[in-house]
């Protein structure tokens, strides 16, 4: 064989063609040889040359987790944002992620149709607060597990369980009190199996449809309501097309993380740490931001334009009666029955942690 093609095939087995042209490991980059990670998420990306007194959640995330990574590995990586899902919807973005045609990317709600086990952490009304979802994200050895076997599975890693917020719901026809309240509505959800089985379960029906495509959906009667955290509600304006907010709080739902697993592995040691310290910061960040937004800023423009009914103690549990145990039921079909118990029994130890106990 020619020496010339010998040393040819012998440089092109050393790369891992990806997203970022060729992965980390072959290219060792250095900050007179960078490498860019291309991340992609579906909020605006107008902070801090825009107006607004703080960005919005996602785009926070993003934001620490760029500056800290450029940072921590002294521009040897490049993070380059592209928010407004520029790179599409966030089912679109996590199966670009798996592929490795995008490197990374923040999303919600997408993650079910690619590892179903996934959808535990959406069985309606299982965290009393958002705190003990942290726990469990943050600390159980369940979720690291489960984690560490979806990276596996999928070629997606997690990096960070960030906040999307507690969704309610909405919509224009009528004070939701109960879930009698909702037989004959129909839902936009998010295109994962479990928030159909959720509203199907409280008597409505669900239509999965895209983010981008959310707010004409509203105004053109497509749907009658959608559910989604306050601070959602405000971003996408949507109190400019619905009328009513109940504020049952069925389902904690995360802006997650995510990284090509390929890439992430071929990445040296000390950058991957890099990232997690930058992912962890990140993390923390959209969590509060989501939080202040939801209960002070985005909770002002909502409660200025929608009438809000916030569920009593025995409603709440006549929507948690009527939803949880059919959608339980039916994860325990798709998935190993012990995920799904070990799940609660991961809820469990926080709340004892917590003292909820």
């Amino acid at each position: 064989m020619n020496k010339k093609l010998i040393i040819f095939l012998v440089v092109v087995s050393l790369f891992v063609v990806g997203s970022t042209g060729v992965y980390a490991k072959a290219l060792n980059p250095t900050p007179d040889n960078p490498i860019t990670l291309r991340l992609g998420h579906e909020n605006r990306g107008h902070w801090p040359d825009g107006a607004g007194d703080f960005p919005d959640a996602e785009h926070a995330f993003a934001l620490i987790f760029k500056s800290l990574t450029e940072a921590y590995t002294n521009g040897a990586v490049q993070v380059e944002i592209f928010p407004n899902s520029t790179l599409g919807s966030a089912k679109e973005m996590t199966e670009k992620v798996q592929t490795g045609t995008l490197d990374m990317a923040i999303v919600t709600g997408a993650m079910g149709g690619f590892y179903p086990k996934f959808q535990v952490i959406n069985i309606p009304y299982a965290f009393q607060s958002p705190e003990i979802a942290w726990w469990v994200f943050d600390n159980s050895e369940y979720w690291k597990n489960l984690m560490d076997e979806m990276a596996e599975e999928t070629n997606i890693r997690c990096l960070g369980m960030g906040q999307n917020g507690t969704r309610s719901f909405t919509n224009n026809a009528r004070p939701i009190h109960e879930p009698a309240d909702m037989e004959g509505l129909k839902f936009r959800v998010m295109e994962s199996p479990i928030y159909v089985k959720t509203v199907e379960a409280l008597g409505a029906k669900a239509v999965p449809i895209a983010w981008a495509e959310l707010y004409s959906s509203l105004q053109t009667g497509v749907v009658d309501g959608e559910e989604n955290p306050v601070s959602v509600i405000e971003l996408g304006k949507l109190y400019e097309v619905q009328d009513y907010l109940t504020l049952d709080e069925h389902t904690w739902s995360e802006s997650m993380m995510i990284i090509s697993e390929r890439l992430f592995k071929d990445l040296p040691e000390a950058i991957q740490q890099s990232i997690k310290i930058a992912a962890y910061h990140g993390t923390a960040t959209n969590r509060s931001i989501e939080e202040m937004k939801s209960w002070i800023t985005s909770y002002k423009s909502v409660k200025e334009n929608m009438e809000i009914y916030k569920p009593t103690a025995e409603e709440k549990k006549k929507f948690q009666e009527a939803a949880q145990p059919p959608v339980v039921e039916w994860l325990k079909e798709k998935i190993d029955d012990k995920v799904v118990d070990d799940f609660f029994a991961a809820i469990e130890e926080a709340e004892k942690e917590l003292g909820y106990k």
